[in-house]
C-alpha cells in the first residue's frame, strides 16, 4: 500500500483547503481524563471536517479521500472512511460517494469501478485516460462493497440494499467481476499479475488491474489483501443480498470458504509466523499483510491470529510502514483485545509530529479508533436482538471517557464510560433502542441503574470473555450500566 506519489503533495496547508468551500459542522464530542487522547479527537475532528464537501448542483455531498488538494476520492480511502464520517454525522456523503463507485462499474473495464472520482463526479485524470488504460487495484471492488454493508448496519439505512444500483453493483462484483479478473479459487494461483491488458503502451497499462493494494512491486500475482477482501465481500454479501440475490450469494460461500483456506495455507509464514502480504507465481510469499487480513476479519485459525496480532503489534512494524497502512492499526488492535499497542498506534497517528497526519484517511481513522476502539460503540446485526453495542477499552480503572451526540441509526447517543466498570448511555434523540452493555471477564451480575440483573456472557476475538446484558433505552432516556 505504498503511494506512487511525491510525499511532499501531503504537505497542502489546511487553511488552503477550507478556503475552497466551508467546512461542515458535527455535534459529535469526545473528552477523556487521558489528556492527549482529547487532543487527538479534537484535530482529527476538525481536520475531517476541513475534507468535507457539500456538493454542488452536479455532485453530492462528499469527502476528500486521496492526497490533500487532489479535489477527488479513491475507493480504498472512501472505504476506510466511512465508519469515522458516520460517526460525524457524514452518512449523506458516504452513501453519496460509495453509490458513485458502485454506479461507475462497466463491461468495458471488466466490471471495474473508477478507481478515483474528482469533485466534478468524473474519473479523476490522475488515474484514468479511457477505459483500457486506468489505474485500478482490485480489492477495491470488494472493500467498497463492504464498506456499503458496514454502512447499512451503522445507519439502517435501506438505499443500500434496495437502490437498484447497488444491488446491480453487488451482483456484478460477486459473479462477472470475480470471473473477469481470474479470481476464483481454481484459478487465482495460476493468474497473471494484470490479467486484461487491452493495450500494450500507455500510462497505467500495466496497473490495469493490480491484484493488492502493495504498489511498490511488481513480481507477484496477488496480495493477502485481495484474498481478505474477496473473503469479507462474499460473507457480507450474503448478509445484504435481497430476496432475489438469495441464491447467488448462498452459491458463493463454499467459495468464501476456499479463498479463506487459500489464505491461511499459501498466505501464511510459518518461519515468520505471519501472514505474507503478497504471493509470487512459484507461491512463494514475502513481505506483511497481516494488518488488512485482521481488518476484514478473515484469518480464523486461532494461532495466526495471535501471530499477525504480535506481529502488528510491534513498533517494529508499525514505526516502518506507510501511514496509510498505520491507520488501520488502531482500530484493528482495538477489536482484537490489544489495546496497550492499539494507544501506542493511536497516539502515533494522530501526533503533531506526524508529518503525514494531515493525510485525510488519518483523521477519518482516528475518529474511528475513539468512537468503535476507545468507546466500544458498534451497531447490532440487522434485525438482530440488539441495535447497539459498548464495551469500554478505557486503560485503567481512574481513567474516563465521554462521547456526545454520536450518530448512529436513527440516533445521538451520549456514551460515558469509567473505567471498564461503568458506562452511561443517554438516548439523546431518536426512537427507544435496544443497548447491549458489554464489559470484560466472566460476570455473574451486572447493575442497571442499581438493580442487579443477571449477566450473560459471550467470546469475541481472539478469545476474549465478555459479560453482558441488554437494556431498552427509551427517548430523552439516560441508563447507567455497572459490574
Amino acid at each position: 500500500m505504498k503511494s506512487r506519489y511525491f510525499l511532499a503533495a501531503v504537505l497542502v496547508a489546511a487553511s488552503h483547503l477550507a478556503a475552497q468551500q466551508p467546512a461542515s459542522s458535527s455535534p459529535l464530542g469526545f473528552t477523556s481524563s487521558i489528556p492527549w487522547l482529547t487532543q487527538s479527537f479534537a484535530w482529527a475532528k476538525s481536520q475531517a471536517l476541513i475534507y468535507s464537501r457539500a456538493g454542488s448542483k452536479t455532485m453530492g455531498p462528499w469527502c476528500e479521500a486521496a492526497l490533500p488538494g487532489r479535489n477527488a476520492f479513491c475507493m480504498r480511502d472512501v472505504s476506510h472512511q466511512t465508519e469515522g464520517a458516520a460517526a460525524l454525522g457524514l452518512s449523506a456523503a458516504n452513501r453519496n460517494m460509495v453509490g458513485l463507485f458502485a454506479q461507475s462499474v462497466a463491461k468495458s473495464r471488466d466490471w471495474a469501478a473508477y478507481w478515483e472520482i474528482d469533485g466534478e463526479g468524473r474519473p479523476s485524470s490522475a488515474d484514468y485516460v479511457s477505459d483500457n488504460d486506468f489505474w485500478f487495484n482490485l480489492p477495491a471492488n470488494f472493500d467498497v462493497l463492504d464498506a456499503s454493508v458496514r454502512m447499512w448496519r451503522w445507519t439502517g439505512d435501506e438505499t443500500y440494499r434496495r437502490d437498484p444500483v447497488f444491488r446491480r453493483f453487488f451482483r456484478i462484483t460477486m459473479s462477472d467481476y470475480i470471473q473477469s479478473w481470474q479470481l476464483t479459487p481454481d484459478k487465482i494461483l495460476t493468474r497473471p499479475r494484470i490479467a486484461n491488458q487491452r493495450q500494450t503502451e500507455g500510462r497505467f497499462v500495466h496497473s490495469r488491474g493490480i491484484p493488492s493494494y502493495t504498489e511498490g512491486t511488481k513480481d507477484f500475482i496477488f496480495g493477502t489483501d485481495l484474498l481478505a477482501a474477496e473473503y469479507r465481500a462474499i460473507r457480507s454479501f450474503n448478509e445484504i443480498a435481497s430476496a432475489n440475490d438469495k441464491a447467488l450469494a448462498q452459491k458463493m460461500q463454499p467459495e468464501a470458504d476456499a479463498i479463506q483456506s487459500l489464505l491461511e495455507h499459501v498466505g501464511w509464514s510459518e518461519q515468520g509466523h505471519h501472514y505474507f502480504g503478497i504471493i509470487h507465481k512459484d507461491q512463494r510469499g514475502s513481505g506483511s499483510g497481516d494488518t488488512l487480513v485482521l481488518y476484514f476479519g478473515a484469518a480464523k485459525d486461532p494461532a495466526h491470529i495471535r501471530g499477525a496480532l504480535d506481529y502488528i503489534s510491534s513498533p517494529t512494524y508499525w514505526k516502518k510502514i506507510n501511514i496509510e497502512e498505520e491507520s488501520y492499526v488502531p482500530l484493528t488492535l482495538f477489536r482484537y483485545g490489544r489495546n496497550e499497542a492499539a494507544y501506542q498506534t493511536l497516539a502515533d497517528i494522530s501526533s503533531p509530529q506526524n508529518n503525514r497526519r494531515e493525510y485525510p484517511e488519518v483523521s477519518y481513522a482516528v475518529i474511528a479508533a475513539i468512537v468503535s476502539g476507545v468507546i466500544g460503540l458498534s451497531p447490532g446485526p440487522i434485525s438482530g436482538d440488539y441495535d447497539i453495542s459498548t464495551i469500554s477499552r478505557l486503560p485503567t480503572g481512574h481513567d474516563q471517557a465521554a462521547l456526545t451526540r454520536v450518530s448512529i441509526l436513527q440516533n445521538q447517543l451520549d456514551v460515558t464510560h469509567t473505567g471498564t466498570s461503568t458506562t452511561l448511555l443517554k438516548n439523546t434523540s431518536g426512537p427507544a433502542l435496544s443497548w447491549r452493555a458489554e464489559f470484560p471477564g466472566t460476570l455473574t451480575d451486572v447493575k442497571v441503574d442499581g438493580k442487579a440483573v443477571s449477566a450473560k456472557h459471550s467470546t469475541i476475538a481472539e478469545g476474549i470473555a465478555i459479560s453482558w446484558t441488554d437494556v431498552t433505552v427509551a427517548p430523552g432516556a439516560t441508563v447507567v450500566v455497572t459490574k
